[in-house]
């Protein structure tokens, strides 16, 4: 996480870090708490008991069902699978808006589903390595 995505990313939910903590973000910058007026300190040489990270996962919901959009690799969540070509192609312009503009996901079986900006275009197979994955609430 880079010092801008944390600003942006916590400040408006400053409230729900603890009140008076400092956390270490990326590039050796920190982020103060609520007592601290939620200030960004760059190059903050200081030793930070707490580090704030980004999760690498979003949640959302279609038709009661819990799907994840997982970024950095191809893996599920713990009690997620990825979601099968069926479903995928069934839910197909409610999950690209989650994979990103120009992203690419993996679902099940080795497929992959495109963003936005790709025409959410879905493959039943795709070889490509790809940075995400669309993933389903295991039952």
């Amino acid at each position: 996480m880079n010092a801008s995505d944390a600003f942006w990313t916590f400040s408006y939910r400053c409230d729900e870090l603890p009140y008076s903590g400092v956390f270490r973000i990326a590039d050796g910058d920190s982020i103060g708490g609520p007592w601290n007026d939620c200030q960004l300190h760059t190059g903050d040489t200081r030793v930070l008991e707490y580090t704030l990270c980004k999760p690498n996962y979003q949640l959302f919901d279609i038709d009661g069902t819990t799907f994840a959009v997982v970024r950095g690799g191809e893996q599920c969540l713990e009690g997620f699978e990825h979601v099968d070509f069926a479903t995928a192609s069934a839910y197909s312009a409610e999950i690209c808006m989650h994979v990103g503009y120009w992203g690419i996901a993996r679902i099940g079986g080795g497929g992959s589903i495109d963003g936005v900006g790709y025409d959410c275009n879905i493959r039943a197979t795709d070889s490509r390595q790809l940075g995400d994955a669309i993933c389903v609430e295991s039952e």
